[in-house]
């Protein structure tokens, strides 16, 4: 069933979609993905040979002995990969968050194992049992680092998921995207946080100190902007004595 499994998710098919195939319970197909991702990492280690010593005749030219050192084997984890030979995670923490549209972003993120289990370690379940969440934060013109914010609201995201699109969001408008977990007493823990990322206009402006010479130019009424006044050469100042 395990072979069966790998080549459906390759297929980008869903847990869910995943048991209804093999008519099974979607809690058999997470507990035989994940023991199968631990797998991947947890590789055998290899001794490193001894390094061997080779006395060599004293000399006048030579003082010390020679030695043959042979260098250890480092084993590198193997990482999973995709149909197409790609690597679909690579053991970091990050999140990005890429805008689409004046109305979309696309966020994706990735935990890695280490700190998946001190989240286990320090809430005593398994990282499973968790409730991962998305929180969709309004920093335009604030200082999120203050703890200040527009607005904010969150969402459930479903399992083995590490992309989503989030739509719809407001044109001209900074956001920053949080990853987390929701406690038992149904609090929100953010583990992963993007960058602030900033959505387009979705219209053109139609107002401010510039709007009516640009119109003028844009629709062919005169051949080039005309020159708006923002700076005096010169200065007149009286002088006090």
């Amino acid at each position: 069933m395990l072979e069966q499994i790998i080549k459906m998710k390759e297929q980008g098919l869903t847990t869910k979609q995943i048991a209804a195939q093999l008519d099974t319970t979607e809690g058999k197909i997470k507990y035989a993905w994940t023991k199968y991702r631990k797998s991947l990492t947890e590789q055998p280690s290899v001794a490193a040979p001894k390094v061997k010593s080779k006395t060599v005749k004293q000399t006048k030219k030579s003082t010390a002995p020679v030695l043959d050192v042979v260098p250890s084997v480092q084993v590198v984890p193997s990482l999973e990969r995709d149909a197409f030979g790609m690597a679909t995670h690579y053991e970091d923490d990050i999140l990005h968050a890429i805008v689409q549209s004046p109305t979309a972003l696309y966020v994706y993120w990735e935990l890695s194992e280490l700190s998946k289990q001190l989240l286990e370690t320090h809430y005593h379940t398994t990282f499973d049992s968790f409730r991962k969440e998305l929180r969709i934060i309004d920093v335009t013109l604030v200082e999120y680092e203050q703890g200040q914010a527009n607005r904010t609201y969150q969402f459930e995201l479903p399992e083995m998921t590490n992309a989503w699109f989030v739509r719809p969001v407001a044109p001209n408008t900074t956001y920053i995207i949080e990853w987390g977990i929701q406690t038992i007493d149904g609090d929100f823990v953010p583990v992963l946080r993007s960058k602030p990322v900033e959505t387009p206009r979705d219209e053109p402006v139609t107002d401010g100190r510039f709007a009516e010479v640009v119109h003028h130019w844009q629709y062919g009424e005169v051949e080039q902007p005309e020159w708006v006044e923002v700076l005096r050469p010169y200065s007149y100042f009286d002088r006090v004595r």
